[in-house]
């Protein structure tokens, strides 16, 4: 079983992600099978701080260990989840677990910067750690089965609009745009 640690719990996504790995309170096919979250490192959040402690409270019912610097999960954990809504601390969480060669994914936005991103790319290739960004909405069934119909044809465009905010952290189209 694939150990998980998550840093940072502002979002929903700590404790949804971790509903489904664990496969409590969720549908058969939301379950994940293979790994499970065991550690949590919570950190500040400038952009929902009020969201921290209930999120940890909740991860706190299905077991999952919480420490207190996202250093503290090296040695406890096979992979990591960098889950901060502020995606402007997504390299500096990210480096210590890509420094150690263990995979890492980083939620959206996945960094406010090309430095950023290409930064952690780096760091990834130099200590052959695996990194990986998405939204969990590309594998939303009503969307597979839309781009796997062939009467659509190929997809060469799109737009999309949302109640997204802009938020000075995540600047411009960063913050969920």
């Amino acid at each position: 079983m694939l150990r998980l640690g998550l840093v940072d719990c502002d979002t929903s996504h700590a404790v949804e992600f971790t509903k489904r790995l664990k496969g409590a309170g969720v549908a058969d096919a939301q379950k994940v099978t293979g790994a499970t979250v065991v550690a949590c490192a919570p950190m500040p959040s400038k952009i929902s701080p009020e969201r921290v402690a209930p999120y940890v409270a909740e991860l706190k019912k299905y077991d999952v260990a919480i420490v207190d610097k996202p250093t503290d999960l090296l040695g406890k954990i096979d992979a990591v989840l960098i889950l901060a809504v502020d995606g402007s601390v997504h390299r500096e969480r990210a480096e210590p677990f890509l420094k150690a060669g263990l995979p890492t994914f980083v939620d959206k936005p996945f960094a406010c910067s090309s430095a950023d991103a290409k930064a952690m790319a780096d760091l990834a290739a130099k200590h052959t750690a695996r990194l990986f960004g998405s939204s969990s909405l590309r594998y939303t069934p009503e969307l597979v089965a839309y781009v796997n119909d062939p009467k659509h044809g190929p997809i060469n465009a799109a737009i999309a609009y949302g109640p997204a905010s802009e938020h000075e952290r995540n600047p411009g189209l960063f913050h969920y745009g």
